[in-house]
């Protein structure tokens, strides 16, 4: 059995800034052998089976319980696939068999799994595409009336930010989910995207004002949107319609505007998506049944784009981990009327057209929130003032789905767009899936996996439970103000698959400790690679006694929250556990 300590002073100011900033973690130091970074840098693991969730109703809306894989035929990009893996799945709250059975009926008992387990609901709050902040007393209020009425004893409620202010942890305590939900106000993100009102661009006005194919010589004489906003640009710079130069001037500053406005509608929307792809993937290791609900008002997702392949990755990562996204469209109902801010003082054509622009902005931005909840199984609510009721009937809905599997087709890494087609054999049915997914546009080394994970982890709001994890601590006082502490882990490796070579039992066992403190700002940490070569007598000792760690930290007195993660190499299994410590 050989240990590898990495120096913590190299490896965790740059952890600190790669956990907060993108994920990855640092190299291993210069004492990890060559042949092992060889090897590991060469280990390719391709991301090569597709999830299909599939929802199959009748003509009155009921679910179809019955069908089997010979039901299905799958066709990626045109050609036939052969489904891998079939199985009926139910989404849920938990319920006594008998009271399942009646709400699937007519199938039998045995072909839809009772939801025994508990609930691990996640209320994403998007504080960062918003395009008001007036949309947050009315989810606080909605979060609110959730918590008090609804929530049982086997849920766990965790509460997040697009923005990542909010990261509070899986919980089952009513109280403290309110008293939590109650300060929120205080912790959203209110830096609205800038917006110019001169002119008042709507985010997909001003995506096909910075179209090139929209930015010729004559785009303000084909192009609606570019010509509305040079109509208004004259009117609130107080130039002279008649005169050229004044038109030039107002043009090129509607330009400006647009381009500034879509660059950081699109950052913004790329830092939702990617705190919900990481939300996401540190679900994957927790054994219940979950679900994330996306309470925002839209952002726009055009086909081709980075934002396009990235929603993708997200209802990926949603498939792969067993999570249901729901989506809430916070803006309530629609009207024909665009709101007060809109402003029409540019000439009798912009007041005509600035409201059909209005409305093809709301749909545009919509159409992201109900792709990730169907793709997924998930229900997408909208065009409602009640966001409770939005709430209650997505997470008491009874959702009954297949999961189908399949080998994604040998191909390129190159990003492209193949698209998912599923046939029923049976006529009269209506079958909602993912259309399609984005290949993979590069290979994930095993190390990179690694680090992800690790990373994933330590900001996961709970414990990862596929490995049991034990941590205990003890300190002594090394000067008058930091104290030596020593932190013994107990990893049991019961239910974790070895290699078997040369008579032995190999796994890599590779460990974080970090501590925060009580703002969650990194204070130490330290990583361990055990790397596990069992002779069958050691094999039987470690199995009966756990595998025992011991790693020290140096703190200065106070509060702090420890955090240690596992993760196994042969299945990738991860274990986690957090304590909360006070010195001396």
């Amino acid at each position: 059995m050989k240990i590898k300590m990495l120096n913590r002073r190299i490896l965790f100011p740059i952890l600190l800034v790669l956990l907060f900033c993108c994920p990855r973690l640092p190299a291993q130091g210069r004492n990890t052998k060559k042949e092992a970074e060889k090897s590991q840098a060469t280990f390719k693991v391709p991301v090569n089976v597709i999830v299909v969730n599939v929802t199959v109703t009748d003509r009155e809306g009921n679910p179809v319980t019955d069908l089997t894989s010979s039901d299905f035929k799958l066709f990626d990009d045109g050609k036939p696939q052969t489904i891998q893996t079939f199985a009926l799945e139910s989404y849920g709250p938990a319920r006594t068999a008998d009271s399942q059975n009646r709400a699937i009926a007519p199938a039998p008992a045995a072909e839809v799994p009772v939801a025994m387990r508990p609930r691990m609901i996640s209320l994403l709050i998007d504080d960062l595409t918003s395009r008001s902040i007036d949309y947050y007393p009315r989810i606080i209020k909605a979060l609110t009336d959730f918590v008090e009425k609804d929530i049982t004893l086997s849920d766990q409620v965790a509460i997040l930010s697009g923005s990542g202010r909010v990261r509070y942890p899986f919980s089952d305590d009513k109280q403290t989910l309110l008293e939590e939900i109650n300060g929120l106000l205080g912790k959203l993100n209110f830096d609205a995207v800038a917006r110019s009102d001169c002119p008042e661009l709507t985010d997909l006005q001003a995506r096909k004002i910075g179209d090139p194919q929209i930015q010729g010589a004559d785009a303000e004489r084909t192009d609606l949107s570019f010509r509305v906003a040079v109509l208004e640009a004259i009117d609130c710079l107080g130039l002279d319609p008649e005169d050229q130069k004044s038109y030039d001037l107002a043009k090129n500053h509607a330009l400006m505007v647009a381009s500034r406005q879509t660059e950081e509608s699109d950052y913004r929307t790329r830092g939702l998506l990617d705190t919900l792809r990481q939300h996401l993937r540190s679900l994957r290791h927790f054994e219940a049944t979950k679900s994330v609900v996306l309470f925002s008002d839209g952002f726009l997702s055009e086909g081709g784009s980075m934002i396009s392949y990235q929603l993708q990755e997200v209802v990926d990562m949603a498939l792969r981990s067993g999570v249901i996204l729901h989506s809430v469209d916070v803006r309530g109902l629609y009207t024909d009327t665009p709101p007060a801010s809109v402003h029409f003082s540019a000439g009798v054509e912009a007041t005509r057209y600035k409201p059909s622009l209005y409305l093809e902005d709301m749909r545009a931005q919509e159409d992201p929130l109900a792709q990730i909840s169907n793709e997924t199984g998930g229900l997408f609510f909208h065009n409602n003032n009640d966001l409770y009721r939005g709430l209650q009937n997505i997470l008491r809905r009874q959702a009954v789905y297949y999961v189908l599997t399949y080998a994604m087709p040998s191909q390129k890494a190159d990003g492209r767009y193949r698209r998912i087609r599923l046939e029923v054999s049976r006529p009269g049915l209506e079958v909602s899936y993912r259309k399609g997914y984005y290949a993979p546009k590069e290979e994930m080394t095993f190390e990179r996996r690694k680090k992800e994970d690790i990373l994933e982890a330590l900001r996961a709001p709970g414990n990862l439970n596929e490995i049991p994890i034990n941590l205990a601590y003890n300190y002594y006082q090394e000067d008058d103000s930091r104290y030596g502490v020593s932190f013994l882990t107990n990893i049991s490796i019961r239910g974790l698959s070895f290699l078997d070579e040369e008579a032995r039992r190999k796994n890599l066992i590779s460990m974080v400790l970090v501590a925060f403190d009580e703002n969650d700002r990194y204070i130490d940490g330290v990583e361990k690679s055990i790397d596990l070569r069992l002779l069958e007598t050691s094999y039987a000792m470690l199995l009966d006694q756990g595998l025992t760690s011991r790693v020290e930290l140096r703190l200065p007195f106070g509060r702090y929250k420890i955090k240690a993660v596992v993760r196994e190499s042969t299945q990738g299994k991860m274990g986690s556990i957090a304590k909360a410590i006070e010195i001396p």
